[in-house]
């Protein structure tokens, strides 16, 4: 039986024996020398099954960014049995004069920070991780901003991985206004969010022409066709998709009457084009969407024109009244069975091959190193990092006739007496690995962000981190994954105020109707689900609060000085004591549309349908949860809460109804 060796540890072995030849390795080389694959042939493995194991280790080492260089015979290129490969120092390296300084590391972090989603979050810290094994040490962090960006949809991951290989997709497409589901083969290009929605740019095979698509009405698995796409189509296809769908809100206006100072008049108003007696004028790309948001405002808001929309709003209400009407079935929730939490994913044998790859030069710059330190840098554990090193030392340069057979090794005394790192012999890497293009892509997303925060980072700055994370990446383009959030006035005020801790003052409507003056010693402006929150220390509550900025008004930087501090939370908000406990059931398909709801949620599943009992600050936004899911979500308890429900959406149903 073959002695048992590691994905990473081969994989790792067959990096380091490729860059340590000039002439290249044939397979037969690989197979006979490699650790990984020599032990197999050793076993009597059949040669089919080392083919196989080798074009997954090259797929696995593609995705790393690392590019195979293969040499073959000019007389016969089909041969790849006598073919040589090798990957080629320079091409695979962060160009020698790519340099980035504190000030840019600082803005890179907070861009990096900006995803919350683990894949993507993963992809932008891999990449700032290159950035600090050049030696560059962060500067001053970027504080008082807080930009989120939420990529719950399940077709995101699978769609971004299609545009980094350039391969075509199958997907079924639930159509705008009916229940209709279309298979669709279309050729992906970007990802651009727009007004807080994901959206997939691309080809639709099926018409032969550029069709946007909203990622949450995919409503199967995206599968690749595997039909390569043409390099030509991407340059400017995410610019092109972004004037497309700004072209689209700029012809698509609807006419709100909103009750004034309502939390309709204050949301829609910020978006709002034009207004004249309580009538708004609000641009908007989907009807659909929109009768949703409009829909959860219930009798404050009424829609003038266009009259479709006005009767999707009342058909979305009179739904969620019917809904409502009945006795609530609380045994369904007491039957389900509870959802577990899930558990961390086990790192995968190519991460594993990609943090390894940055940590040596990373260690390289910096000598010695405590265990504790290059743990928290590489975002692990400390027994992670000594399980890592045990790799490395594993690997070295295959002892054959052309090679040395060095191993990576490390002053294990350092190691075991002090708790501290230093690579004594390193072999074939000591460069940092160029950006892969989901790295690049998740970096430049953020930064798209931190250029939405007045004061983060100067145009210029943002301008030339997007020019050098293209010039390291490998792939063609990096701006696959787009972010559309402009500034304003109100958050270039607030930015001031946080850069020079000022008080500031303004009146607050809070969701149940009541409007308090503030004053709030500022500390972080926060982006999450496409609305923009501050949070700081409140004088009247005489604790850390968000706001939402849609309901301030009158907005005063004073020359008061802050002296509070407001809690460091990586959360938005954290549930209150008088908060008010409600259970939902809802289809489990929209659990990642009310992902921002459910994160301290008490989840039940059974089968198709989940039951969430959820903590809201105010009674109201559980009567908006209610109509905004149009008859998809129930509130079973309280019933002060039910019977809200059904009152707020009788009544928004009947203001649009009338003619």
């Amino acid at each position: 039986m073959a002695e048992r060796i590691s994905a990473a540890e081969r994989m790792l072995s067959l990096t380091v024996a490729l860059l340590s030849t000039r002439r290249g390795l044939t397979r037969a080389e690989i197979f006979r020398s490699v650790t990984g694959y020599a032990e197999r042939v050793a076993a009597g493995t059949d040669e089919a099954a080392l083919e196989r194991m080798f074009e997954r280790d090259k797929e696995a080492l593609a995705s790393l960014g690392t590019r195979l260089e293969v040499i073959g015979d000019p007389d016969n290129p089909q041969n790849l049995r006598d073919a040589r490969y090798r990957i080629p120092q320079d091409d695979n390296a962060l160009p020698d004069d790519l340099e980035f300084d504190a000030a840019e590391l600082a803005a890179l972090s907070l861009a990096a920070d900006a995803w919350t989603e683990a894949t993507m979050s993963r992809e932008a810290r891999a990449g700032l991780r290159k950035i600090r094994a050049l030696g560059v040490d962060p500067d001053e962090p970027i504080s008082g901003f807080a930009p989120r960006l939420s990529a719950r949809d399940e077709s995101f991951g699978p769609l971004q991985d299609a545009i980094d290989r350039r391969l075509e997709v199958r997907f079924d497409y639930l159509r705008p206004g009916s229940q209709r589901v279309r298979t669709r083969r279309v050729k992906p290009l970007a990802l651009v969010q727009f007004q807080g929605r994901w959206h997939l740019h691309g080809l639709d095979v099926g018409v032969g022409e550029p069709r946007t698509f909203l990622l949450s009405r995919i409503v199967s698995r995206v599968s690749s066709t595997g039909t390569i796409v043409e390099e030509s189509l991407y340059p400017g296809a995410s610019e092109r998709a972004l004037e497309g769908l700004r072209a689209v809100a700029a012809r698509q206006h609807a006419l709100i009457e909103a009750v004034p100072d309502s939390e309709a008049a204050l949301r829609l108003g910020r978006r709002a084009v034009a207004s004249t007696d309580d009538v708004l004028e609000v641009p908007y790309v989907d009807m659909f969407l929109f009768a949703d948001e409009l829909a959860s405002y219930g009798p404050d808001a009424r829609v003038s024109s266009p009259a479709e929309l006005r009767e999707l709003v009342a058909e979305r209400l009179e739904r969620v009244a019917r809904l409502h009407a009945g006795e609530p079935d609380l045994d369904a929730a007491a039957g389900a069975a509870p959802v577990k939490a899930k558990r961390r994913a086990p790192i995968a044998s190519a991460d594993r091959v990609r943090a390894v790859l940055t940590l040596v030069p990373w260690l390289l710059e910096r000598e010695e190193v405590p265990v504790a330190e290059v743990a928290e840098a590489f975002e692990v554990t400390p027994d992670e990092v000594r399980s890592m090193l045990t790799t490395l030392t594993l690997v070295g340069e295959p002892a054959d006739d052309y090679y040395t057979g060095r191993m990576f090794d490390i002053d294990w005394d350092l190691l075991e007496d002090h708790d501290t790192v230093r690579l004594t012999q390193t072999v074939g890497i000591d460069r940092v690995q160029r950006f892969t293009s989901r790295e690049s892509a998740a970096l430049i997303a953020g930064l798209q962000l931190v250029a939405a925060v007045p004061g983060a980072a100067d145009a210029a700055t943002l301008e030339a981190l997007r020019d050098k994370l293209g010039r390291g990446s490998t792939g063609a383009s990096a701006t696959t994954v787009v972010v559309d959030e402009p500034v304003d006035e109100r958050r270039a005020e607030l930015s001031r105020a946080i850069g020079e801790r000022r008080v500031v003052r303004f009146d607050y409507r809070a969701p149940e109707g009541d409007t308090l003056s503030r004053s709030v010693d500022p500390a972080r402006l926060v982006l999450a689900g496409g609305h923009w929150y501050l949070q700081g220390w409140c004088h009247l509550r005489e604790g850390t609060r968000t706001f939402l900025l849609d309901r301030m008004r009158g907005l005063e930087v004073t020359d008061e000085a802050a002296t509070h501090a407001a809690d460091e939370r990586a959360e938005l908000f954290v549930p209150g004591e008088d908060d008010v406990s409600a259970t939902l059931r809802f289809p489990t398909r929209m659990r990642t549309v009310l992902a921002d709801y459910l994160v301290h949620a008490d989840l039940r599943e059974n089968g198709a349908e989940t039951f969430a009992t959820i903590a809201f600050a105010h009674p109201a936004s559980v009567r908006r949860l209610a109509a905004r899911g149009g008859g998809d979500v129930e509130v079973l308890s309280p019933p002060v809460a039910r019977e809200a429900a059904k009152t707020w959406a009788q009544s928004g149903a009947a203001h649009n109804s009338a003619a």
